[in-house]
């Protein structure tokens, strides 16, 4: 299973809705990330890609770690379009990191399927939901029951091909300042594509700092075992 990772490190001070834009910190949450997934044991191979063009050399330490435990690694950093993510939003420059990923990655040439994980966060129990997953679904929760008319994009998985010709060139159409973020989008291209989509097999425990609202993700496991067994009937779908 192959895990991708996305990421801006010094992120431009213009960019809408973003509270936490301090470029250190951001990276010592990148890091911490990269070295969870990598200790995980959820992915023989794992691609991150940041575009602020930030020097590469601050992940020897993450390189180290993936050589250590057999874990393929690519790490690619590059200078996104400023000046277009102003204009359309973060979720623009997301895209961008994708469609970069999917030009310059060789893992991903290899990959069957992927899981798309929004890089400062951890999914605690990644690995109990990559055993369960099957390459060839499609898998997005709703971000939360009380908001079911999106799909949440911190974390997702598809097979590779799908994206490549239904989602890949598609982040042109994100317009933060009209409300069309990058969930919203993929929501659309998912009803407009009539793509079959399923709940992760065990729900994510997200743990980490929202970048936009800078408020902590957290969880209770108890709640979790029972959306465990939501999961597993689909619940958390758009409705």
């Amino acid at each position: 299973m192959l895990a991708i990772v996305t990421g801006t490190i010094k992120p431009d001070q213009e960019i809408y809705r973003l509270v936490l834009r301090d470029p250190e910190e951001r990276l010592r949450q990148y890091i911490d990330s990269l070295l969870f997934l990598i200790d995980s044991g959820a992915f023989s191979g794992i691609v991150f890609c940041e575009n602020s063009n930030y020097d590469l050399k601050q992940f020897d330490i993450v390189r180290n770690s993936a050589e250590k435990k057999k874990v393929a690694l690519e790490i690619f950093s590059f200078q996104g379009n400023a000046e277009e993510t102003f204009a359309h939003g973060k979720g623009y420059g997301e895209g961008e990191i994708m469609d970069y990923v999917f030009s310059s990655s060789n893992l991903i040439k290899e990959a069957p399927c992927f899981v798309k994980i929004t890089g400062r966060l951890k999914v605690e129990n990644i690995r109990a939901i990559t055993m369960r997953m099957d390459a060839r679904k499609t898998y997005f929760n709703i971000p939360n029951r009380t908001r079911r008319d999106i799909y949440d994009t911190r974390i997702y998985a598809m097979p590779t091909e799908q994206f490549q010709s239904k989602f890949r060139k598609q982040y042109y159409r994100v317009k933060d300042g009209e409300g069309i973020f990058l969930e919203k989008v993929y929501t659309q291209i998912l009803e407009e594509e009539k793509i079959k989509v399923r709940n992760f097999p065990r729900y994510p425990r997200i743990v980490g700092i929202s970048g936009s609202m800078g408020i902590p993700y957290s969880y209770v496991e108890w709640k979790c075992r029972i959306k465990d067994l939501l999961s597993q009937i689909n619940f958390y779908i758009k409705r």
